[in-house]
């Protein structure tokens, strides 16, 4: 059943065995996980849902409609881009489909580190199968790839680097090129056409465009949400409650600790809000004159160089080069230039290849609470900048090893490399706020798990230390940043927390 808070008498008051907040990743997958187990779920959506037949392709309506703040979000200096869903199925109705395993070199790491023996790769590869069936997950065939990633694989193949196709949760995809604006055909196995279905056939309830704004707590136990119905205009209209024996709070990296902080729930470790890491990302373009390239045609996202990833190849750059494609507009805030010099850059938007730089981010963030809102306070460390440079100049070097005439950054000062020795010119250029355009499309850590309650937020299970049935499912339990895209990480971990809720606590009328 679902019920749109644009319709919803206000008052609404529901109740049931557990209340989901966030429909994304995690807490689709462990709303379908405990709904299959017999337990009454309802979720709760700010966003809204939209079926394929609504998705039209178009920049100005589909970035309004899927992302925060249409998609314009950024940390509060203005050093970085934020850019996450706001819709049932959270970020993976906007994503590029990228699946990767959670390496088992960090999982290794977040053993030693953190205490979590249940995330060995032993003990997480069934869960990754099952979750892989579900998505439909399937390595891309090199005679897939658009001409953007088969240029970036060609310059990595001739450096002798290593590279490959990503694996993808796709089925049947007709390479429309519109992934980040929603999928027109329903390829794209997003939470949205996958867990919340199985959750909803289970007989769970999808509140949708209903902004939860507080989690009830009482005597060390949630018991319940209370918050806003959202009109069309998505401004308060009514409200709604929802009480449940256990509360789940699903609602990303940024809005999960925004919640739980606003709620003022206790955490021992002091670490609500805190660790936040982003995987700063910025294009590097190569310029193939005479050549349509038109990188934002056929499948975007299909090959990376994984040569210089710690957490693949113990590389000490630690960062993963993905072919992208970049629809007009988003290309159009990050050329470098002002007038008539970008106007001459973007005359040449057919011809780009493009490449956008995943960093491993080893200094955190925080997010914290604002009038209203969420307030994100990132940037880039002078130490993860050095590795960024490092980053662009692989970059160039793949497109000049491809036979591009130029490779070209996205600083805000027009900066070009016709050869290696060129690169000598990003000693010119800063990497500052506001010197270079700065993307964050993956945000992790603010609730750390861990087996400490001192040093993380939540336990191994994913539960608040300082409650008997508060949970948190999302990317906000990761401990570090991930290195690789981290959606099937988010699955992974969710099913740990859903297994952990199982065993945990009992549903009503259990013995």
């Amino acid at each position: 059943m679902r019920i749109s808070g644009t319709e919803a008498q206000p008052g609404l008051a529901l109740a049931a065995d557990v209340v989901v907040v966030g429909t994304g990743p995690g807490g689709a997958s462990v709303a379908a996980k405990l709904a299959r187990a017999g337990r009454s779920v309802v979720m709760v959506e700010a966003g809204p849902h939209v079926p394929a037949s609504e998705m039209s392709q178009r920049e100005s309506e589909m970035m309004r409609k899927l992302y925060y703040e249409g998609g314009l979000r950024t940390s509060e200096n203005g050093a970085m881009g934020v850019l996450h869903g706001r819709a049932v199925g959270g970020s993976s109705v906007v994503n590029y489909l990228d699946c990767f395993r959670t390496p088992a070199r960090l999982l290794y790491d977040w053993q030693r580190r953190f205490g979590l023996d249940e995330l060995s790769p032993e003990r997480m590869a069934p869960r990754f199968d099952a979750i892989e069936e579900v998505l439909h997950v399937r390595k891309l065939d090199p005679g897939n790839l658009n001409k953007n990633n088969d240029k970036l694989r060609q310059g990595t193949e001739r450096l002798g680097w290593k590279g490959d196709t990503f694996h993808r949760n796709a089925y049947q995809c007709y390479g429309s090129g519109f992934c980040d604006l929603g999928c027109s055909y329903n390829a794209k196995q997003s939470a949205a056409i996958t867990y919340v279905p199985i959750a909803t056939q289970h007989g769970a309830t999808l509140l949708t465009e209903a902004r939860v704004d507080r989690v009830d707590t009482a005597a060390g136990r949630a018991t319940g949400v209370r918050g806003s119905l959202l009109g069309a205009d998505r401004q308060p209209r009514g409200e709604f409650t929802v009480k449940a024996d256990v509360v789940v709070v699903s609602g990303g990296a940024i809005h999960t600790p925004y919640l739980l902080l606003s709620s003022g729930v206790d955490d021992p470790s002091g670490q609500l809000g805190e660790n936040f890491y982003a995987h700063p990302g910025t294009p590097v373009v190569g310029y193939f004159p005479g050549e349509r390239i038109a990188n934002y045609e056929g499948i975007k996202q299909g090959y990376y160089i994984g040569e210089f990833s710690w957490v693949l190849h113990e590389h000490p750059i630690d960062v993963l080069i993905e072919g992208i494609g970049a629809p007009p507009a988003l290309t159009s805030t990050i050329l470098p230039g002002l007038g008539a010099e970008r106007q001459a850059e973007f005359r040449r938007y057919n011809h780009y290849a493009a490449a956008g730089l995943l960093l491993r981010d080893y200094v955190p963030g925080r997010v914290r609470v604002g009038k209203g809102r969420p307030i994100i306070e990132a940037s880039l460390a002078p130490s993860d900048a050095h590795r960024l440079r490092l980053s662009t100049e692989r970059a160039a070097e793949a497109w000049l090893a491809a036979g591009a005439a130029m490779a070209l950054t996205a600083h805000n000062k027009l900066t070009y490399f016709r050869s290696t020795r060129d690169f000598r010119k990003l000693d010119d250029v800063g990497w500052g706020i506001g010197e270079l355009a700065l993307v964050c499309f993956h945000q992790m850590g603010t609730a750390r798990m861990g087996s400490r309650r001192d040093r993380s937020v939540v336990s191994p299970t994913g539960r608040m230390w300082s409650y008997d049935n508060l949970y948190v499912a999302d990317a906000s339990i990761f401990p570090t940043s991930t290195g690789v895209n981290p959606q099937e990480t988010v699955y992974g971990l969710a099913d740990v927390v859903g297994d952990g809720i199982l065993d945990e606590t009992r549903s009503a009328g259990s013995p």
